[in-house]
């Protein structure tokens, strides 16, 4: 009996060990025009990498990046955000949150958009003075999701 529960107490441990480390599985890509790096979960797949656009999707969450052509100063980076969010006709945009990532600076908002949850971010690498947005969008109920959108924008990092 103690030797077939030792069993069971192993394959449940080796089993939970697999979820555990299956949910945390990352990957690192990066907008190789930009030269931007960001780490994303493991399934994300990359859908587009222009010198303008950077795109991927994953189970359940989609990620957009887009470069801003216009100038906008970090003191007008927080304002600027929510009226890119205003013009995505995002519904139930919060209070715009800072945020710092190894260098980048900027704010993100959230809001909802026929039925899916957006996280929009307006970024600045304050060096170089280049703007970008960043949308990342999944379903509200999905709470991994919401905790994957937030290290995702945590990760980002100039490689250069």
């Amino acid at each position: 009996m103690k030797k077939q529960f030792s069993s069971y107490a192993l394959l449940l441990g080796v089993l939970l060990l697999g979820t555990l480390t299956s949910a945390t599985a990352q990957k690192t890509y990066e907008w190789e025009h930009y030269k931007l790096q960001l780490t994303v979960p493991n399934d994300f797949r990359v859908k587009k990498n222009t010198d303008e656009t950077f795109e991927m999707s994953g189970k359940g969450m989609e990620l957009i990046m887009e470069l801003v052509e216009e100038d906008i100063t970090l003191d007008d980076l927080e304002e600027a955000t929510i009226e890119g969010a205003n013009e995505m006709e995002l519904d139930e945009i919060d209070e715009a949150t800072a945020v710092n990532s190894n260098g980048l600076k900027g704010y993100y908002v959230e809001g909802f958009k026929e039925g899916s949850r957006i996280m929009f971010a307006g970024m600045m690498d304050p060096r170089t003075k280049t703007n970008f947005f960043i949308a990342i969008i999944f379903d509200d109920e999905d709470k991994q999701a919401e905790k994957d959108a937030l290290a995702i924008l945590n990760s980002m990092k100039r490689m250069r």
